[in-house]
């Protein structure tokens, strides 16, 4: 009687260990996804790169290994290898949920801040600009945009034209324009437009 209940606890004991050790792997992200000494900045609520446009801020590039890790279906192939990829800031980093953003265009004209949003198993499910700055000088226009976050899901943007009437450098018109919107989360998703009004600046 002794070892048949012997017997039971250690087949009990083994079935509750590979079990757990199956839950583990399955739904619990991997810790080391996300290296914290690769960004500058943490838990941010306000998205403006104003200061890494002037020369104010110097960020860490992605390595090509490190672009294909984050970006995923998302990256550009051919942009891979070069410091076109910068890191920025870390929003969120549990088991259950990531959120990153990085600089996307760091050596082209029109960069942008992303955000990059991950599921339980480090599956990229958001991909969104929260900010971004620019300038054309062929078609007499420079832009800017920052974001403000609202809550872990909803945010306000605002985007700033500048540009120039017919060639004439000294006729400058400027529009605003303001989206709140709300990050819908999933494979190649958009965000999702709250509500957009556009103003003309003096």
């Amino acid at each position: 009687m002794d070892r048949l209940l012997n017997l039971f606890l250690i087949s009990l004991f083994i079935f509750g260990c590979s079990n757990k050790k199956k839950v583990s792997q399955n739904d619990v992200s991997n810790s080391t996804f996300i290296d914290s000494t690769n960004f500058k900045y943490f838990g941010l609520e306000e998205f403006n790169i104003d200061k890494w446009y002037e020369g104010k801020v110097k960020l860490k590039s992605l390595t090509k290994k490190q672009a294909e890790k984050y970006y995923q279906y998302r990256l550009r192939n051919s942009l891979a290898d070069t410091n076109y990829y910068q890191f920025y800031s870390i929003q969120k980093n549990t088991s259950q949920q990531k959120i990153i953003t990085i600089l996307d265009g760091a050596t082209g004209r029109y960069p942008d801040l992303r955000m990059l949003i991950y599921d339980r198993k480090d599956s990229l499910i958001g991909f969104y600009p929260v900010a971004g700055i620019g300038n054309d000088p062929d078609l007499n226009l420079k832009y800017k945009v920052v974001s403000k976050k609202i809550n872990d899901t909803t945010y306000l943007s605002t985007r700033i034209d500048e540009y120039g009437v017919e060639s004439d450098l000294k006729n400058i018109q400027r529009d605003s324009t303001v989206t709140k919107f709300e990050l819908e989360l999933g494979y190649m998703k958009e965000a999702k437009v709250l509500d957009k009004k556009t103003y003309k600046l003096e």
